[in-house]
């Protein structure tokens, strides 16, 4: 039996403050729901007896976690639960001083800042509706914040490399690595724009991947269990619209699910070598995305 270490429940969905160029938000058909705390606590109390088991708690999904004003509270539950690992990906746009605040003294683990250019012409031409300079306010106002309330959160800072701003990641990087501190476990991270079924409009020409071998394996399926805001569990980080009806961790067992029919045909024929007739991996650009990460810190 197969036991996730990486549990992802998405918070909200369908709503964000950005239009990001890489974003297969257009596509999405699912309707804006934001996951309720009674339901966030029932599918906690799932997970307890595999609470030392995973790894990491992501609160995030398909839309932009901190418009869910209910987060900081979904941060305390799941920390006074025991869960570990306690963190969630943003564009920063929403993360005031007072929310920084809040969401340290609630345990948060990890921030993953996602910034996309050194300059504003680079960055807001990319994550369109968003300022630059108020992101890295918001962000240097979190570290900040950190620092005053004795809290140990892990900062990285993501780059989602792409033809419009290749040219600036390796001053981004040296920049950002005077700004992260090493003692907290920060990082600065690039991974490579990727697509899935040609959702990312004009995708082959933001392509900056060169050529690589990549596994017919992917280890999503194997570590990371997605749980959307309605309580379906979704394939994957590429499943957006949560098509494959897998099952609801609401109504039951969430590591029968994991282990249930649609993920154990994806990972049998992933390594018999077939992964060109599984839906959505025929087309997915993620393993190879992941196997072009480039970092620094930690």
């Amino acid at each position: 039996m197969i036991i996730p270490t990486h549990l992802q429940i998405e918070p909200i969905n369908g709503v964000c403050t950005a239009r990001c160029t890489m974003c297969a938000f257009p596509t999405w058909t699912r309707k804006p729901y934001r996951m309720t705390q009674r339901d966030f606590k029932t599918i906690l109390e799932k997970f307890l007896p595999y609470c030392d088991h995973l790894q990491y708690l992501s609160l995030q999904g398909f839309g932009e976690s901190l418009l869910d004003e209910m987060l900081v509270g979904k941060v305390a539950l799941a920390k006074f639960m025991g869960f570990k690992g306690i963190g969630f990906a943003t564009n920063c746009s929403e993360l005031s001083w007072k929310k920084s605040k809040e969401l340290l003294e609630a345990g948060l683990d990890t921030l993953i800042c996602s910034v996309d250019g050194l300059t504003p012409e680079t960055h807001e031409a990319i994550r369109i509706g968003l300022n630059l300079d108020k992101i890295l306010k918001n962000i240097l106002w979190f570290m900040l914040q950190r620092t005053l309330g004795g809290s140990r959160a892990k900062v990285i800072i993501r780059f989602i490399k792409q033809k419009s701003n290749i040219h600036e990641w390796e001053q981004f990087k040296w920049w950002w690595e005077k700004q992260i501190d090493p003692s907290y476990g920060d990082q600065v991270v690039s991974f490579d724009i990727v697509d899935c079924e040609g959702k990312v409009k004009d995708y082959k020409d933001k392509d900056v991947l060169g050529d690589v071998d990549v596994p017919c394996v992917c280890d999503q399926l194997y570590s990371r269990m997605i749980v959307l805001s309605n309580g379906d569990v979704a394939l994957c980080c590429a499943d957006d619209n949560g098509r494959f009806n897998i099952g609801n961790v609401l109504e039951s067992d969430p590591i029968e699910i994991y282990n249930g029919e649609v993920f154990t045909r994806y990972r049998r024929l992933m390594e018999e070598g077939r992964i060109g007739e599984l839906e959505l991996c025929n087309t997915c650009t993620i393993p190879r995305s992941q196997m072009m990460k480039d970092k620094v810190g930690e």
